[in-house]
Formats: structure tokens, sequence, C-alpha cells
């Protein structure tokens, strides 16, 4: 089922890998590629999106990457009312620049589930030991019985995810090259949407912010 989910939660997009740690205040993408000649980083308006028709699914992962955002200084706005599912199929690229003029964004930022794989995982049988007591004479002698516990074998379920930051400063026309920074990481066995979001929201943010790679204009 969680497979399921979160298939419809982002849809199917980039085939691409992520290393996701446990939440932490400092926790951040398992990898990331800047381009080269990346250096003009301050924004004065970035819309976050997320890939997908899940409209309570991008409502969650947008909401969460605009609070975090906001938090250090960046002005971010949900792009889900500018970029509605299901019309992706009828805009031109025209159509996208005009959105994006018309909103005054300078940066955007795409989230989106790329792949999932499950794993096979031995996990090996454990010994208990439980005291016991047995009568030795007149004495009363404590021992232990030992009872061992089967191993087996469980599966074990990754969704990897990729965010994108879009240049969209400047003119634009269709062709050009705005795609700035990429991070990748993976979730294994999220328990629900909600700690989903929050765990590579968090990342994402935390990566951007260290590697100074958004910053307030």
């Amino acid at each position: 089922m969680k497979k399921k989910f979160f298939q419809s939660v982002f849809g199917l997009g980039l085939l691409l890998v992520f290393s996701l740690q446990q939440a932490c205040g400092t926790a951040k993408m398992g990898s990331t590629w800047t381009k080269e000649d990346y250096t003009d980083r301050a924004y004065t308006k970035i819309a976050v999106i997320g890939i997908g028709k899940d409209l309570a699914a991008r409502n969650t992962f947008e909401q969460d990457a605009v609070l975090l955002l906001k938090a250090q200084g960046i002005n971010a706005v949900e792009g889900i009312s500018m970029f509605p599912p299901g019309a992706e199929k009828i805009r031109t690229a025209e159509d996208y620049i005009n959105i994006i003029k018309e909103n005054d964004l300078d940066g955007l930022i795409t989230m989106a589930l790329v792949n999932s794989k499950e794993t096979d995982r031995y996990k090996p049988g454990e010994t208990l030991y439980a005291p016991s007591y047995y009568r030795v004479g007149q004495y009363l002698v404590r021992g232990y019985r030992t009872y061992s516990t089967p191993g087996y074998y469980t599966t074990e379920k990754s969704y990897l995810i990729e965010a994108v930051l879009y240049n969209v400063k400047g003119e634009l026309h269709k062709g050009k090259e705005t795609m700035v920074w990429t991070g990748q990481s993976s979730l294994l066995e999220p328990t629900s949407l909600e700690s989903a979001s929050k765990s590579f929201t968090k990342r994402m943010v935390n990566q951007l912010i260290a590697d100074a790679i958004v910053t307030p204009n």
C-alpha cells in the first residue's frame, strides 16, 4: 500500500537515487550537484512545486518547504495555485514563461518522487535468558533457561526523491538552461505522508542554506 500511495503522491518522473538519514537538526541531502558557474544566488521570490496530481500531498510538501525557507529569510511561495496539476500536457514553454513573469518569480524549486524499490533483509533470531528456580536438598537454587526466537526475512521499502532548483532570472526563452542545483535523498519506510514531507523538506532546506545555494535578495 505504501508503494502505491507514494506513487500517487508524486507520480513517476525522473529516475534518480537519494540517501536520507534520520531527521536531525543538521540533516542534509545524500548527494547534490551544483552548476559550475553558478554565482547569482540571491532570490527575491521562489515558487516551490511538488510534481504530481495528488493535491493533498502536493500541499503538504509545498507548505512544509515554504515554511522552512521563510524561517531562513527566503521569500518562498507555494506553486500549486500557479502550476496546478493536470495542465502540464497543454502548456507550452511560452505559457510557463508567462506564469513566471506574471508572478514575479526568479526561482523555482521542484520536488518529485523518481523511483521506489524493495530490499529483502534477514533479521537474525535472538537468544533470551529467563530465570528459573529449583530445589537442591533444602536449598532453593536460581538458574536460567534459554529461549531462542527464529530469524526471519523482512522487506524494506525506500522511496527516491529529487529536488531541483531553477534560476529563472533575466530573459527567458524556450531551450534556455536554467537548472543550477539538484539534491537527492531517499525515504526508508516512512510512517506517514506528514513525516515523509517533514524529513525530506528539512534536509533539502538545510542543504540549500548550508551551501548558500539560495540567499535572500
